[in-house]
């Protein structure tokens, strides 16, 4: 009899260790796109026997964590961060994109299209989007709460040139007025799904999974809330 208990208790706890091995923690930095990204990525995970967990760090801790193997995955990265965190494995199917916009007064004489026109002016972008961090990392700039903070910054002339992500630029220049959003864009940078590598088995079979959500529409109905 206490043998039989003993084996029970040995595949009870055996059950709960393969219950909790089911969840994925997934870590990212706050940004306005995350929750919109998540709802797909989480798609994804159902599909393929997963759950997921959405944990919200500091931008380099976010990636600190899933290199040390302490997180599985990273929510959203562009291409190349696994050349400075090497345990992170890129999902090679996008996840999204975003393009970033200058927004300028609509009295200004400025004109620009890359980022190697902005070094003379004073700029201002939202907190939160790594690629911006990056980009403006020698040049005089200042980082907003927000993208109707960074158009009101440019409206009021505190700032010569505020980057934004198009869709927020256009919508808010048209709510706040008095500031013109410059084309073609700056920048669109295509952002992807990284694993832990020793989750790398999981890749492929989430490239179908993406590929299908993509193609299909899916994707793009999960990115607008709809069920």
């Amino acid at each position: 009899m206490r043998f039989g208990l003993v084996v029970l208790a040995f595949c009870l706890m055996a059950a709960v260790g393969h219950a909790e091995a089911k969840t994925m923690k997934v870590s990212t930095a706050a940004f306005p796109e995350g929750e919109a990204i998540a709802r797909l990525l989480k798609e994804v995970y159902r599909q393929v026997g997963l759950d997921f967990e959405l944990v919200i760090r500091p931008a380099k801790r976010s990636l600190k964590e899933v290199n040390s193997g302490a997180s599985d995955a990273e929510l959203a990265r562009i291409s190349g961060v696994d050349n400075e965190y090497p345990n992170l494995v890129r999902v090679m199917e996008p996840v999204f994109a975003l393009s970033f916009s200058a927004v300028v007064n609509e009295k200004s004489k400025i004109w620009m299209s890359s980022w190697d026109e902005l070094g003379k002016h004073r700029i201002a972008y939202p907190r939160g989007y790594r690629v911006l961090d990056i980009r403006t990392r020698e040049l005089k700039a200042t980082v907003a709460r927000n993208a109707a903070s960074i158009v009101r910054m440019v409206k009021a002339g505190r700032v010569d040139v505020g980057m934004a992500v198009t869709s927020d630029a256009v919508r808010l220049a048209s709510e706040i007025g008095g500031v013109t959003v410059l084309k073609p864009a700056v920048e669109t940078v295509t952002l992807y799904h990284y694993v832990h590598v020793k989750h790398r088995r999981l890749i492929p079979a989430m490239e179908k999974i993406l590929i299908e959500l993509n193609d299909s529409g899916r994707a793009k109905e999960l990115f607008e809330g709809k069920n």
